[in-house]
């Protein structure tokens, strides 16, 4: 299960979940638990936005375990290393019409993205 935050759209702004291959976003008719939609039911999504952030608190872990092991070179190391975080910011667009504004961690996207690309190209290439 990997969290997302609904922005705006035809969806409740809050808390969402992407979990095998559905999304649970909440809705005024479903808010509690929300409303399961497969991947299939989206016909477009795309990045709106992605951004890159230190971690300030795990790179200066990994500095401080990189000085350990490797002296100054290793604190050096450690710290440009340390975790990045990075937050994406997609639109998808619903085959019934509805919009979905939400954000969510790179790690999330790669996986929600990979498999809604899966489930389309069979479909696409249907089509031509």
């Amino acid at each position: 299960m990997t969290r997302l935050t609904v922005q705006s759209g035809d969806f409740l702004q809050g808390e969402g979940e992407y979990r095998n291959g559905s999304l649970t976003l909440k809705t005024a008719a479903s808010p509690s638990p929300g409303e399961k939609i497969a991947l299939s039911r989206i016909k477009e999504m795309k990045v709106a936005n992605q951004e890159t952030s230190r971690n300030l608190g795990s790179a200066l872990g990994w500095g401080f375990a990189g000085c350990l092991m490797a002296g100054p070179l290793g604190l050096l190391a450690g710290l440009w290393l340390g975790s990045k975080d990075e937050e994406i910011t997609f639109l998808a667009t619903f085959k019934d019409g509805r919009k979905l504004l939400a954000v969510t961690d790179g790690k999330t996207w790669s996986k929600l993205d990979g498999n809604w690309r899966r489930r389309m190209q069979p479909r696409q290439l249907s089509n031509s």
